[in-house]
């Protein structure tokens, strides 16, 4: 048996690092967390400290990877910890000793920041204990998330609907997109005109000035009466340059990527939603092809410097090549050590075509290309500014024109929602040139509200603002989406009522959950906590106080929400309020109920739905109408009299011609929950089912081995 045992969290990173050791160790991969929180109880117990408890997970993977690990400790002298190198992956390795009863001293924690033979090597050689001071700080993160959910939820499920959650973080980024649609509904659009002029040159160059000049100025023409008044005055001309101004302007490239980062460009350039770009980086890291992929650096060790610049001069020229260091300027940056980058730079994206699936290589190319492009030399523009006069009138053209690639050699990316650049061409002129007007427009516009959030740009407000961290972002986003808080139509996130109103009840009852300060704050606590500068207890045990008392205040203030409307009932002529239904949409109802029953289903913008059609058919359980109704699963036909009566005609099931085996009556097409499938139309008395033919698996072709052609690193300039 293996003398050496290193565990990690799955089977793809166990088998790179497989290859880097030698007969004396045997990889083995925990399947994830092992341990959590159990689901039936609160397991958090705060007296004069704070008790967490923990049960192992139930996941018949996770039980049998746990199996496997202690069947292979016994025989191994030193066990290897080596999770992933930030506060989820020390916790990991904590609950992995904890529950295989590891003695530490045959136990070894090693962290590597990207999965190469030389970094593998590097961390064994380089062992250390595990850092608790990392394991309290997320065993804290995950305290304070649970007595939010736990003891919140429950609150929302009485007031708003089933299922539903609250969460420190999720619903702080809820409000950002709640105050949002507040901002887009609130604002009032703004007229405004502006002219431009297409002129041209003696010798025939074309090109567009405008009025007016500058961004602050743009209401001087507010409405079309102002326009027609400009037009007129400065189409007799002359129109006669003013003056040129010519400078020379530098962009530099952009800092490698964080995971912030990384999410927002693979949102814009590849439409990747956040959960598939992480999904995509945790695989191309397992296979040691980048490194790790949840970090707040920017910065790049000197090692990556000295390749990438290699690999730059070798592929582009010395002339291309500048060495920059970046550093984190966001408040609380912590996680990994380095940004995300390749693991070689020397691998170049088209040596891992064939090797990587088409997803992986478009995220790993982009990651190469931003690499290399921070080591860059700036690009250099020459900028023009012409300002032509009409009649006492100044319009104003501009352009630039690419000197120097640099950078942009390699890369150009823009964000979501920033404006694109343009590339104007001008002719030559000079002072005093006189030009030909060609046309005036007069153009009229209208201000925009602030664009709804894309994924990417949620998770660059949120780390703006201080809340999350970067293991925290992709899964705030996608809880959002499944919880139906939010939608996302066109790459834009749209807030449900569901959640609109769940944001309106805690800002009413807890407005520290949605308070982004606090939120914030409580981040930075957690920080301090990885930092060993405070205590897990104490924070929990203040947090677990304080909202445990806020809560015991507002349970009973908190109840389902209801709204006042001007209508009044058709049946009893009492006032007709607006609430909230248990499936996430708005209904008006009596004010009366339950005396008078009287309702009207909303749909998801607020409009009535329209009324029943009768059918003419009669209920055969009380005799009413059946009528034609919608509700959330689509049409039906049902009682008149609902909720007196609940009778809901179902179609008669179509009979397939085929007979049942096992009792001769028709066997009919059914649907279930497990979707349609084939039945004896005796049920519930024969239950016979007909079972689908097994799939003919699809012959396997060998294909013929082929040897592949070696790719050298680019040589040194």
């Amino acid at each position: 048996m293996a003398k050496n045992l290193v565990i990690v969290e799955s089977p793809a990173k166990a088998k790179t690092i497989e290859k880097y050791m030698g007969k004396d160790f045997k990889v083995l991969a925990s399947m994830g967390h092992v341990r959590d929180l159990p689901k039936s109880d609160f397991g958090i117990e705060v007296n004069g400290g704070v008790q967490i408890s923990y049960v192992p997970i139930a996941r018949a993977q996770a039980k049998k990877a746990v199996s496997a690990i202690k069947s292979a400790m016994k025989d191994a002298e030193t066990v290897w910890l080596a999770p992933d190198p930030d506060r989820e992956g020390e916790a990991i390795a904590w609950h992995v000793a904890e529950l295989i009863k590891l003695p530490k001293e045959k136990s070894r924690r090693v962290t590597f920041n990207e999965i190469t033979k030389r970094a593998v090597t590097e961390a064994f050689e380089n062992p250390r204990d595990i850092d608790m001071n990392l394991v309290d700080a997320q065993q804290a993160r995950r305290a304070v998330d649970r007595i939010v959910g736990y003891r919140l939820s429950p609150l929302l499920w009485r007031t708003v609907g089933p299922n539903l959650s609250a969460g420190r973080v999720q619903s702080a980024a809820l409000l950002l997109v709640v105050q949002r649609e507040r901002e887009i509904r609130a604002f009032v659009a703004q007229e405004f005109w502006d002219v431009t002029a297409n002129l041209a040159t003696k010798d025939g160059g074309q090109f567009d000035a405008s009025y007016p000049v500058g961004e602050k100025n743009k209401f001087e023409l507010p409405d079309e009466g102002g326009a027609a008044a400009l037009v007129e005055r400065v189409r007799p001309g002359p129109w006669t340059v003013a003056q040129v101004r010519r400078n020379e302007r530098r962009r530099k490239p952009p800092a490698p990527f964080k995971t912030s980062t990384l999410q927002q460009i693979a949102s814009s350039k590849l439409s990747y939603p956040t959960w598939k770009t992480m999904q995509m980086a945790q695989r191309l890291y397992e296979a040691g092809h980048i490194t790790y992929m949840r970090t707040d650096s920017i910065n790049l060790s000197n090692d990556a410097l000295g390749e990438i610049g290699r690999v730059i001069e070798g592929e582009y020229g010395k002339e291309f090549h500048e060495v920059r260091k970046f550093t984190t300027k966001s408040k609380g940056a912590q996680e990994a050590h380095e940004a995300i980058r390749p693991s070689s730079v020397a691998r170049l994206p088209s040596d891992l075509a064939g090797v990587v699936d088409p997803d992986q290589l478009k995220l790993y190319e982009m990651i190469w290309q931003r690499t290399v492009a921070s080591q860059m030399a700036e690009a250099v523009y020459d900028a023009t500014s012409v300002d032509i006069e009409s009649n006492g009138v100044m319009f104003r053209a501009t352009g630039q024109t690419l000197k120097f690639e640099g950078y942009l050699k390699v890369y150009l990316a823009r964000g979501d929602d920033e404006p694109e650049e343009l590339d104007r061409m001008l002719p030559e002129l000079a002072e005093g040139d006189v030009l030909d007007l060609r046309e005036l427009t007069p153009e009229q516009h209208f201000t925009q509200p602030p664009p709804r959030f894309t994924e990417a740009t949620i998770v660059k407000e949120m780390e703006a603002v201080g809340i999350g961290r970067p293991s925290t972002y992709a899964p705030t986003v996608r809880t959002l989406i499944d919880r139906e808080y939010v939608t996302s139509e066109s790459r834009r996130l749209f807030p449900t009522p569901r959640g609109e109103v769940v944001t309106e009840q805690l800002e009413a009852h807890f407005p520290e959950v949605v308070d982004l300060n606090f939120t914030a704050r409580m981040e930075e606590e957690l920080d301090e906590i990885a930092i060993g500068q405070k205590q897990l207890a104490p924070v929990v045990r203040d947090f677990f106080l304080s909202f445990t008392a806020h809560l015991e205040e507002q349970k009973d203030k908190m109840t389902r929400p209801e709204r006042p409307t001007d209508l009044t009932c058709p049946d009893c002529g009492r006032p007709v309020v607006k609430k909230f239904g248990k499936h996430g949409l708005w209904f008006l109802s009596c004010s009366g109920w339950p005396e008078c029953k009287w309702s009207k289903q909303l749909d998801a913008e607020g409009n009535p739905l329209p009324d029943p059609v009768g059918t003419g058919e009669k209920c055969p359980e009380c005799g009413n109408e059946l009528v034609a109704k919608s509700g959330r699963f689509g049409p039906f036909v049902g009682c008149s009299n609902y909720p007196g009566c609940k009778y809901i005609k179902k179609d008669p099931p179509k009979e397939t011609g085929e007979t049942c085996p096992e009792c001769g009556n028709a066997l009919v097409e059914k649907r279930g929950r497990f979707g349609p499938f084939t039945g004896c139309s005796n049920y519930p008395e024969c239950k016979y089912i007909k079972k689908k033919p097994k799939k003919t698996p699809a012959k396997k072709t060998t294909k013929k081995k082929t040897t592949k052609k070696k790719t050298t690193a680019p040589k040194k300039g």
